[in-house]
């Protein structure tokens, strides 16, 4: 064997050695993954916020839509306080016609 067929050699020594390294470090992640995920499906879900607001996106910035109870499936929205949620009705944010924060706020008339 000439000097040149035994560096070659050696390489694909090195390659499939690579090879084998990065199949024993794909099958340690996939095996974490599948730790992290069953440890998660474990773990209960936080609980649902307060009082949620309903936004849409306009060219001018984000537009108040609904209030809703922390709860409601009817609406999406970001967490918010109960003063905020008092406060947003109180300038005439329309309340959620189906889970009704206004009279859990007490701000019924």
């Amino acid at each position: 064997m000439s000097e040149l067929e035994a560096r070659l050699e050696s390489w694909r020594a090195v390659q499939a050695w690579l090879a084998w390294q990065q199949r024993q470090a794909g099958q340690a992640i996939r095996a974490l993954e599948a730790e992290l995920a069953a440890e998660a499906a474990r773990r209960p879900p936080p609980p649902p916020p307060d009082w949620k607001l309903e936004s849409i996106r306009t060219g001018s910035g984000p537009k108040a839509l609904r209030v809703h109870v922390g709860d409601c499936s009817m609406g999406g929205g970001k967490p918010i306080s109960r003063e905020e949620a008092r406060r947003t009705l109180a300038e005439g944010v329309e309340p959620c016609p189906y889970c009704s924060p206004e009279n859990l706020l007490g701000m019924t008339s």
